[in-house]
Parts: structure tokens; sequence; C-alpha cells
């Protein structure tokens, strides 16, 4: 645990603990000052202005550490958490209409610190090295019932694990597989959103590929396609590293859109162009040409956080209509969990990682992020100690 520091701003956190947001009334938490059981975390402290244009801002904060409360809480002491492209929108845009403070990070891994005899009887125990879904669904509802867990009408979150501790539910949490590191293990819930793309593309054996943007998840996409048994895949990127990387992890093809048509090479192929199309790059221009790179009869997955309220030029008869396209979307991957744990070690995650900082260093880790030209940034949550 971490003593208040004068290096840090100090804050009264209105929302720590378990995902149910448990409310700590200032007693307890001036308590918890008195004892020094603090923790360091990345809050939001401002968060984009739209009159003003004013970027947001991150800072690394104390705030009380979050403890067992129930009897299916899990501590987890938290290793490694990853930057998602998502945590962006927190500075330069507010997409998701937070008000500030705000605890941040849904991409992590740990081991188990503390636990509720729940939780125990679930075959947890202290040690465990674990990652998890910062999702909490109710498990009751229809959409739940059906399947469709990542449509809950009760579901909560706890996007708070760019921090030295959080509390999950015990069904939030998996076990990491064998043979996997910690900081490995800070991409797995990426990865499930990789591997749901797979889900929805419907890879077939022997059909093409084109993976627009060749980000971390791109990457991963990347490398299940070939898995999956995709005959050609293609990737394209802005930057040169990233081209470079893809070709490394499997590739057949990566193409610079700022130098080259991908609709030049789409053409050349059967139907038209491509068999599945995944868009990954969050443009709206890449948006657009995902429809007109496939060919007839193909797929095109959209799963990328793309700027609200923009409209996208669709000519339904002639794109869709007549040439029978299946366009899905993808936001979250509930339902793959255990699966795409039991794929993890297939797939190459370590070159994606491109750098590691401390809580301290929150400021240039997210100024980094906005700048786009790294693949995974992820925070050492116990510094160095992990």
């Amino acid at each position: 645990m971490h003593s208040p520091s004068q290096s840090m701003t100090r804050i009264y956190a209105p929302t720590c603990g378990n995902a149910t947001t448990t409310r700590y009334n200032d007693a307890w938490v001036r308590e918890r000052f008195e004892d020094g059981i603090m923790m360091k975390a990345v809050y939001v402290t401002k968060v984009f202005d739209p009159q003003t244009q004013a970027p947001g801002e991150v800072a690394c904060l104390e705030v009380p550490t979050p403890e067992v409360v129930g009897a299916d809480d899990i501590l987890i002491r938290v290793a490694f958490s990853a930057l998602c492209g998502s945590d962006a929108h927190f500075i330069k845009d507010n997409l998701f209409a937070f008000e500030p403070p705000f605890a941040v990070g849904h991409e992590f891994s740990g081991t188990v610190a503390d636990l509720g005899p729940a939780a125990q009887a679930q075959g947890f125990k202290t040690g465990d090295a674990v990652c998890g879904n910062f999702v909490l669904e109710c498990g009751f509802c229809d959409a739940c019932r059906e399947g469709k867990r990542q449509f809950c009408e009760n579901a909560t979150a706890n996007p708070a694990a760019q921090a030295e501790y959080i509390v999950l539910k015990a069904n939030q949490v998996y076990p990491v597989p064998p043979g996997v590191s910690l900081l490995e293990a800070a991409l797995i819930e990426p990865f499930t959103i990789a591997a749901g793309a797979i889900d929805k593309a419907g890879i077939k054996l022997g059909q093409s590929v084109f993976v627009s943007g060749a980000g971390s998840i791109g990457q991963m996409i990347v490398q299940l396609a070939k898995l999956n048994g995709a005959s050609f895949v293609v990737t394209s990127a802005r930057t040169q590293s990233k081209r470079e990387l893809a070709l490394t992890l499997g590739a057949d093809r990566v193409i610079d859109p700022v130098h080259e048509d991908v609709l030049t090479l789409a053409r050349e192929l059967p139907g038209g162009g491509f068999d599945v199309v995944i868009e990954a790059s969050g443009n709206l221009e890449c948006a657009a040409l995902a429809l007109d790179s496939v060919g007839v009869g193909g797929t095109v997955v959209y799963m990328s956080y793309y700027p609200p309220g923009r409209p996208v030029a669709i000519k339904l008869f002639e794109q869709i209509v007549v040439r029978e396209l299946t366009v899905c979307g993808l936001q979250l991957s509930q339902n793959n969990w255990p699966r795409a744990l039991r794929m993890f070690p297939r797939i190459d995650v370590k070159p994606l990682i491109t750098n590691i900082y401390r809580l301290e260093d929150a400021p240039a880790a997210y100024a980094e992020l906005i700048a786009g030209k790294a693949l995974k940034l992820v925070f050492d949550c116990q510094g160095g100690t992990a």
C-alpha cells in the first residue's frame, strides 16, 4: 500500500469499490486517510470542452484502496493495465459524456489479493493470476438469457483498472491461461473484441480478408484470420512500423492508404472484392471504403468508435441489396471470453506493446495515445514490482 504522497493530488473518491458502485461516506474516507491505506489511480480530471475545444486531462491521484465487501467480491492487485483507443475519447471529444473526476481503465491483469467466501467457492484463491471483464451483467434479463449479454438491460461497469487495485465480482474474473505472462494478459480484454470480430465475419477456409486498420486489435485480427483459414489477408496502416509488423504477424500484403488504393487490389479478386472486410480503423473514409472493397455476397464488420452523428453515404440498393452483402456491427464481445482465453496463447501480442508507463506518468501516456502512432501502451501499476 502507499501512504499519501505530496507528489500526487488527493481526492475523496466518490465511487470506489465493486461493480455495484459502493459509495463511501466521509467518515469512512477520513478513516482511510488516517490509516494511510491509499492507492494510486489514474483519473480523468477534466473532459474535452466542446465550446473552447480544450482537451481533457488525466492525473495520477491518491484514492482509498477498494475492499472486499460482498461475498463474491475479488480484490485484484493490478499488475498491468493497457490503454484502449476508446480511452482517448475522454481527452479528445468526451464521446461518453461522463462527468469528471472518474476512474479509467478496463484492460488489465493482476493477482488475487483478497476475496469473499463465495469467490473462494468458485475456485479462486489468493495469488491467482487473473484478468477480467469490466462489465457486470445481471444474468436474468431477456438479453442475458438469450445469450446476448452485451445488451444486458441491467449491466453495470467498473472501468477503474488503471490503478494499483480493483474489485470485481467473481463472475467477471478469469484465470490467466498457462504460459501467458501478466504483461501479455493485460491484452486479453481487447483480444475478446478481435475474437468477436472473427465470429461476426464468419470467415471460411480459403477466403480473402481485408483488415482495415492495423492498430493493436487489427494486428490481432490479422493473426486470427490466418488461424481461421483465410488464404489471403491484407491490412492497411499509415504508419510504416505497423505495416512491417503486420507482415511479420502473418499478413500476406500490407497497404499504405496514403499512396496505394485498396480498390485496385480488391477488383482483381474473385467476386470483385474481398470475401470479408473488417473495419478496425475508426476512420469514416475507411468505413465508406469498406463497402466498396468487399466482393459480392461478402461480409463487412464495423467495430470501431466512429464520430457520433456523422453519416456515411451508402447506395443502399447498388451496394448492399444487389450485391447481397452482410453488414454487421460489434461493440462488446461478452459471450466469448472462455473461447478467447483458450485461443489467446496461439497469437503473439508481445510485439504490440509499444511502451510501458508508471501510473504517475499518466499525462505522458495519454499524450502518446492521442498522437496515434503507438500500438499498445501499458501501465505498470506496481512500479516494477508486479
